[in-house]
């Protein structure tokens, strides 16, 4: 019953619209792999002569050249090709390889090879890959990776076609149209989201590169989309709506790109680009590197500086990261002066109808002394269903307050919710000296007492102090985590005190009204990344009065 409760939880959020598409994408996929492998139509377009211009600077660390062999990385795991003949299917079927079998359909290393491994690369696809062979919509013709790889071929085209042999170059061009043929037919409109705004963007890159009714068709369509999606995705604050700070730099990305190939203005676009750079910007710590929270990594994307680099090459003016900052609709509250950032999520954890990249981190908090990360968020290792993917989203592994082993929302799958919780703001306040924020949830109101959890953050001139407490009809125990940065040396001072001395950077001193231990954990800075670190926690035996805990500036270590 519970597994049958949390599915209708889940299914009753999503749109009956996104429901059926899915359904019909699902067997649309299935009769096809019955009919074996097929070469796609391909639709009457030419390629132009004149190319639209990659924006973004080559990426690099995906491919290296070891003798006559390549080897590849992405998501911390390697695969080898000793004589540089490429398996496709490698490094085997399953879903717990999709992700890495995806990366490779992706051919984003491809800007980073010269012409010659480029051309060997692109031919071993084409000679594997052109037909659709049964299984292809899972990885080397699955929509989205079909997105990215017609980008990349298109951007790789403007800056190679005239240096490539003819027969490559028409090779190329014929299953680029057949490429783009096949996604207008498979748009990800059942997921929506991220997707989505990759696949308008393919459509939008083929539409300006290629010329023909066809390649109008496409511009058309994926304009009328973006349209829509921008309306939808783009919260009002300037935040996407999945609220990851890794996906709304790769989607701020993805619209940077889609205005290099749309031949006119976009003032709706324009407008949501101006207010995702400002949150670009405010969503960063000192380090460089976006906030973690939901599935976020600290390279999954471009990092903010290089997206705003693109964004002023676009002839927008560059934001400052502001000294305070809510972002009301999305959730998240921050601070930053030179010695302090403090980055917190009090808002939903997700869109209704995608809680996919979504976890238990409501309250929950990022810290930085200085330059560097002193309380982290946990991150997420890998998108397999499992332990580890469990844990990325549990609330336990988050810097808020757990109550046992509930979560704030059911999570379940890799990518699934049933319950969620309510999230309500109850005080945003700024001063010269620091903020106030106040919040509280009723992810735990099914358990017995229906307690609600209610956090109360303060930053003053030297430090913060954070005061929890559950609202219950009977003693309720919890546990309050702090996830500390590997580079973050810790030494117990005396019962409840704890002294941070992060590399570099300020000193810190944790103190806490209830009993801490230091406990042995791990931190996933970025997709198949795993560091060992220290999590303190503070273990409160009756939530209901309350826990108040100190963090403030000491001498350096």
């Amino acid at each position: 019953m519970s597994q049958l409760s949390r599915a209708l939880a889940f299914g009753r959020n999503v749109p009956p619209r996104q429901l059926a598409r899915r359904v019909w994408l699902v067997t649309k996929h299935r009769a096809s792999d019955m009919l074996g492998a097929r070469e796609p139509s391909r639709p009457a377009v030419k390629l132009r002569q004149e190319l639209p211009k990659p924006l973004m600077l080559a990426r690099d660390g995906m491919l290296r050249q070891e003798g006559n062999g390549l080897v590849f990385r992405f998501i911390g795991r390697e695969m080898r090709f000793e004589d540089g003949r490429i398996d496709w299917t490698a490094p085997g079927s399953g879903a717990e390889n999709q992700l890495l079998r995806m990366n490779m359909a992706y051919m984003e290393y491809l800007e980073e090879v010269d012409d010659g491994l480029f051309a060997n690369l692109v031919d071993q696809w084409l000679t594997k890959n052109a037909t659709l062979h049964p299984g292809a919509w899972r990885d080397s013709w699955n929509s989205y990776a079909l997105s990215i790889r017609i980008v990349v071929w298109l951007q790789q085209l403007s800056a190679r076609k005239d240096r490539l042999e003819p027969a490559l170059l028409e090779r190329m061009t014929d299953s680029l149209a057949r490429q783009v043929g096949w996604l207008e037919r498979h748009l990800e409109t059942d997921i929506g989201g991220n997707h989505l705004v990759k696949n308008i963007k393919a459509l939008l890159w083929a539409g300006a590169a290629f010329e023909g009714t066809q390649a109008l068709y496409w511009q058309r369509l994926g304009r009328r989309m973006l349209v829509r999606e921008l309306e939808r995705q783009i919260l009002s604050d300037g935040v996407h709506y999945e609220r990851s700070p890794s996906y709304h730099a790769q989607v701020f990305v993805d619209l940077l790109e889609c205005r290099v190939a749309i031949p006119d203005q976009l003032p709706a676009l324009d407008a949501a680009l101006s207010g995702m750079a400002q949150a670009t910007a405010d969503l960063a710590h000192p380090d460089g590197f976006c906030a973690q929270f939901n599935d976020a990594g600290l390279t999954m994307a471009y990092t903010p500086s290089v997206c705003l680099d693109a964004f002023v090459e676009l002839g927008f003016e560059r934001p400052k990261p502001r000294r305070a900052f809510a972002f009301r609709d999305a959730g998240y509250f921050g601070w930053r002066d030179d010695r302090l950032t403090l980055i917190a999520d009090c808002g939903p954890i997700a869109p209704d109808a995608l809680p996919a990249h979504g976890h238990g981190d409501v309250l929950s908090f990022e810290l930085s002394s200085g330059q560097q990360r002193v309380i982290v968020d946990q991150g997420v290792f890998e998108y397999v269903s499992g332990r580890k993917r469990a844990l990325s989203r549990a609330t336990r592994s988050h810097n808020t307050l757990a109550v046992a082993d509930s979560d704030q929302a059911e999570f379940f799958g890799a990518f699934r919710m049933g319950r969620r919780p309510r999230v309500l703001l109850k005080e945003w306040a700024e001063n010269a000296k620091g903020v106030v924020l106040e919040g509280q949830h009723d992810g735990y109101t099914h358990l017995q007492g229906s307690p609600e959890h209610h956090r109360r953050i303060k930053v003053y001139a030297d430090g913060i102090v954070i005061r929890d407490l559950l609202e219950a009809g009977l003693p309720i125990t919890a546990r309050i985590g702090f996830l500390l940065h590997p580079e973050v040396a810790v030494e117990q001072v005396k019962d409840g005190m704890f002294l941070l001395c992060p590399r570099g950077a300020p000193t810190l001193i944790l103190t806490s009204t209830s009993q801490i231990v230091a406990e042995t954990a791990v931190w996933w800075p970025d997709m198949g990344k795993e560091q060992s670190t220290t999590r303190l926690a503070a273990n409160i035996t009756d939530a209901r009065s309350g826990a108040e805990t100190h963090i403030y500036f000491a001498k350096a270590c």
